[in-house]
This record gives C-alpha cells, sequence and structure tokens, in this order.
C-alpha cells in the first residue's frame, strides 16, 4: 500500500515536470531551431524532440551528451560536404528520422526503461525487481556506451573522407576508394577515438558508481565506442548494400535505384549497419557488465 502510494506521487511529479509550460517550449523552440538550421529534417526534428523529452524529461539524465554528439556529427558532415568528398545518398543533408533513431534509439530505450522501473512498472507489469538506483545507473552506463559508439563511427567516417588518404578494407587490407563503407585510415581512427571520448568524458558530471568510479567507467566507455567503430566497419564490408558505379568501382549510392548491386544486401543500408552496431555493443557491454 505504502509503495502504492509512493509510486502514484512520483507519478503525479513527472507529470507536473513534464507539462511544465516551460519545458514544453524550450524543447519545442529548439526542435524548430534544428530544423531551420538544416541539421535535421522535420521528421528527424520530431523524433529528436521526442528523444529529447523521454532523456531530460522522463529519465531525468543530462541532454548534453546528445548535444555534443549533434553538434560534432553535424559539423563534421558539413565539412564533409563543403570538401566535396565520397559518401551516401545522405551526405551533407539534414538527418531524419531514421538516422536519429539509429545513432540514438538504444539511448532512448534506455532511458524510457530506466523511467518505467523508477515508477514501478517494470515490477508490476512485467514482475522484474531491480533495486531502482543500480538499475537507473546501469540503464545511464549503457546509454552512453551505446552513444560513444554511434560518435566515434560518425567522425570516423568523417575524418576519414575528409583528411584521411587512400582507404583501405577492414578486412582485405584493399584499397578502395574514398566514401565506400569498410574503408579505415589513420585519420578514420583518430576521429573515432576523438568521438569516444567526446561522450566518455560526460562521465564525469553524472552520479554514475556502477563500475566503482568514474575513470574505469570513462575508460569502458571510450573503449566500447572505438571497438564499436571497427565493429561497424566490419559488418559494412560483409553485409552493407554496394553498387558499382560507371567506373566499375563499388559504392554505396545507389543512385536512386539506376546502378546495379555488387555485394551485400539491398535492405541493409548505413542506417541498419549502425543500428545493428549498437545493439550487438550494447549485448557485450551487458555481459561485461554481468560477468
Amino acid at each position: 500500500m505504502i509503495y502504492g502510494v509512493i509510486r502514484e506521487t512520483k507519478f503525479m511529479n513527472w507529470v507536473e515536470i513534464t507539462l511544465s509550460p516551460t519545458a514544453v517550449i524550450i524543447s519545442v523552440l529548439m526542435a524548430c531551431a534544428l530544423f531551420k538550421w538544416n541539421w535535421l529534417t522535420i521528421s528527424g526534428a520530431l523524433m529528436a524532440w521526442f528523444l529529447a523529452f523521454v532523456v531530460v524529461f522522463l529519465a531525468k539524465w543530462s541532454i548534453f551528451p546528445l548535444v555534443t554528439f549533434l553538434v560534432l556529427g553535424s559539423l563534421a558532415g558539413k565539412i564533409r560536404a563543403n570538401a566535396k568528398e565520397g559518401g551516401d545518398a545522405k551526405q551533407g543533408k539534414a538527418r531524419d528520422h531514421w538516422q536519429v533513431l539509429a545513432n540514438g534509439g538504444i539511448f532512448m530505450l534506455l532511458a524510457m526503461l530506466a523511467f518505467m522501473n523508477e515508477l514501478g512498472w517494470l515490477d508490476s507489469f512485467l514482475g522484474i525487481h531491480t533495486e531502482v538506483l543500480r538499475f537507473s545507473e546501469t540503464c545511464h552506463l549503457l546509454a552512453l556506451i551505446s552513444l560513444s559508439v554511434s560518435c566515434a563511427d560518425t567522425l570516423s567516417s568523417d575524418f576519414g573522407r575528409v583528411w584521411g588518404g587512400s582507404p583501405r578494407n577492414i578486412i582485405t587490407g584493399r584499397r578502395m576508394i574514398k566514401g565506400v563503407s569498410g574503408g579505415v585510415t589513420g585519420a578514420g581512427f583518430v576521429g573515432a577515438l576523438l568521438g569516444a571520448v567526446s561522450i566518455a568524458i560526460f562521465v564525469f558530471w553524472t552520479e554514475l558508481s556502477s563500475l566503482g568510479s568514474s575513470v574505469s567507467a570513462f575508460w569502458l566507455i571510450a573503449f566500447f565506442g572505438f571497438i564499436g567503430s571497427i565493429l561497424d566497419s566490419v559488418l559494412g564490408v560483409l553485409f552493407q548494400a554496394k553498387y558499382l558505379d560507371d567506373s566499375g568501382n563499388q559504392v554505396d549510392s545507389s543512385d536512386t535505384g539506376r546502378r546495379s548491386m555488387a555485394a551485400g544486401y539491398r535492405w541493409v543500408t548505413n542506417d541498419v549497419v549502425n543500428a545493428v552496431t549498437g545493439v550487438l555493443m550494447l549485448l557485450v557491454a551487458v555481459m561485461y557488465l554481468c560477468w
């Protein structure tokens, strides 16, 4: 009975916070600004707004790791576009809802799980008994790991295309043309490390004690982020759709369906590879934490 009262009180407090006019107005203005700056499409801005809503207003986590990823990813993309380096069909364009989900969907899901557990819904509806604080910390840590993977992969691709030399196939070592998934360069590895560290550094501004110290959590997030970018390249070589251009080279873009398939699976796009990489790295991180 007492637990039910506490849960009801938490729910009423959540309603009061999320329905605050100031909070709603600020979040809507930010979504409109991102669309106006051509960082996100309309669908991308709506999805980003919902992502921020779940993270900030429900889970009560910091929004700054997500903002950092958005800013770094967008700036790197603009630099790549201005340098006129090769890429996929979405190069230099505003991010749509699929791209937002591919990179931030796991983060959002974990934030939702933490929120549901805090209100006792996981216990009530699924019979999952967890320690609220410990479960929320673990979800937050895993969320930062997933974002580290996304940021590392994004900066790795853009750094490699702008400042890297001729990329090599991550499996065979053969030279590839720029912009094709699975090619790696020294500059790309630097970008991956920078992206992973950029997210990992936020562990020092959060109250995470899942690993006993912020330093341990920092290295874990940075390590998984960097390894995730390598896994993304491997999956890109093995499964992402490749098409033949007029010169007979394999590229990622189908040129609106005019190019013939050369390798991979047609439904496996870069967004799919990003999402699968995030899920696989999350599973590995969970096994590590359990171990």
